[in-house]
């Protein structure tokens, strides 16, 4: 099966870093958009230029927005330099284009250059990176289907919060577990399932549950193959994950931020979703989940989105 792409960013060659005036200031007021789904992830209205709106993927993973080739070609966007462009299958070069301006509700990103990207791999008109979201509050209502940009203030009660570190602009929580043992959770809304990388495979105490095999497409239109498998003891602050459906794989994004040979997990949209909001602090580097209902979670009906997936 031909499972959604894991989408991860890249930046331009000419910029390592993320642009400082890329996103709105944190004082900005708060806007609630309604979002919708592409391949199990999420899509929000974004003007292009004050042109649209088009729906791109709110991708959490990715350190640069991009549009695609096609929606570039359509707005007549000039060429910009070339970048080098880290997915799930590695590093590419790439072509970008230079976009006056991205804008959904009251955010709004200075001149960038994206990536332009296959409209087809990428699964969207384009993709909302962090370089866009840095500076802002994100509530995901998945009850709803809403997200919010709103600036940095505290947490209401009955969230389970965590802290985080900032890594290329990622959140990456540091108080996680896998059966006892410390790992690193990237929360990664652009992409459908889990993955875990072989440090944290290590970890196991008993070999995990065989789902069955899935074929990953990245942004790039490159593929890889992977087993989708089921794991019990994953615990994220104070929640345990069990049945936690994911992958495992040296996936490139892990040495990307320095997690080669650390105990990591992507966590993607399969088990984000499991939650009824998700709220992501990019100014204060925290992290909220509210649950559905305890604080025990059991994903056996999350491969039942797969195919090739048996029912458990």
């Amino acid at each position: 099966m031909a499972m959604p792409l894991l989408a991860w960013g890249g930046q331009p060659q000419k910029d390592a870093g993320l642009p400082a005036s890329a996103a709105q200031p944190a004082s900005a007021p708060a806007e609630t958009l309604g979002f919708g789904t592409l391949a199990n992830r999420m899509t929000v209205p974004v003007s292009v230029d004050g042109k649209g709106p088009y729906a791109f993927i709110v991708d959490t993973g990715a350190e640069r927005s991009a549009v695609s080739r096609e929606l570039a070609d359509t707005l007549g966007l000039d060429a910009g330099s070339r970048a080098r462009l880290f997915d799930f299958a590695g590093s590419s070069t790439v072509n970008t284009v230079k976009v006056p301006s991205l804008t959904a509700g009251s955010l709004s990103t200075a001149a960038i250059e994206a990536p332009a990207l296959a409209e087809a791999n990428l699964g969207a008109s384009g993709m909302l990176g962090i370089d866009a979201l840095q500076g802002r509050r994100i509530i995901i209502d998945f009850d709803n289907n809403r997200m919010t940009l709103a600036p940095a203030k505290r947490h209401p009660q009955g969230e389970i919060l965590v802290s985080a570190e900032a890594r290329l602009g990622q959140l990456i929580v540091t108080k996680a577990s896998f059966e006892g043992h410390p790992i690193e959770v990237v929360i990664d809304t652009g992409s459908w399932i889990s993955v875990g990388n072989k440090a944290m495979l290590a970890l196991a105490r008993r070999k995990p549950r065989m789902i069955g095999p899935v074929t990953t497409f990245s942004v790039t239109g490159r593929s890889f193959d992977t087993d989708y498998v089921m794991i019990n003891d994953v615990r994220i602050g104070d929640i345990r994950f069990d049945s936690f459906g994911l992958s495992f794989a040296d996936a490139p994004p892990f040495a990307r931020l320095g997690l080669a040979d650390k105990p990591a997990l992507i966590l993607g949209m399969s088990s984000l979703r499991m939650f009824r909001r998700l709220e992501m602090d990019f100014v204060n580097r925290e992290i909220a989940f509210t649950l559905p209902r305890a604080t025990k979670i059991d994903f056996r009906d999350t491969c039942r989105t797969l195919a090739n997936c048996k029912r458990l």
